[in-house]
């Protein structure tokens, strides 16, 4: 069964990024992590594929919308807190051009309780 966690966005995020609220979400499933943030990008990371999970905080000066970097992608409206997906192997993710990376950001509205379903859903997923 799914789980969805919204992106955090502020008032000013929605109008900036010309993005809709409701396209802007990360979706825990049985198999793969889903994050998407509208017409800019997303991402379909397989539980398989992820090695570890942990917090992270996005600054302010880092920028808004889908951030890329080297070995890293970033879904966030708002600065703050945020949850990182560490990969065992490169995936390829839409931000919006197909970029390759090992690391996720995720700036979520509950970033612990998206750390724990992905932790959660891994555990199933293993039989643990």
């Amino acid at each position: 069964m799914a789980t969805l966690f919204p992106l955090r966005t502020a008032r000013w995020s929605d109008i900036l990024l010309l993005n809709r609220p409701d396209r802007m979400e990360a979706e825990v499933g049985d198999d793969m992590v889903s994050i998407r943030m509208g017409w800019l990008g997303h991402a379909e990371i397989p539980l398989d594929r992820i090695a570890r999970i942990d917090g992270y905080r996005w600054p302010w000066w880092g920028g808004y919308g889908v951030r890329i970097g080297k070995g890293l992608v970033a879904f966030v409206p708002t600065p703050g807190a945020a949850t990182l997906i560490e990969l065992d192997q490169r995936i390829t993710v839409h931000a919006p051009a197909a970029w390759d990376t090992s690391r996720v950001v995720a700036a979520v509205a509950d970033p612990a309780g998206f750390a724990e379903a992905i932790a959660a859903a891994r555990s199933a997923r293993n039989g643990a």
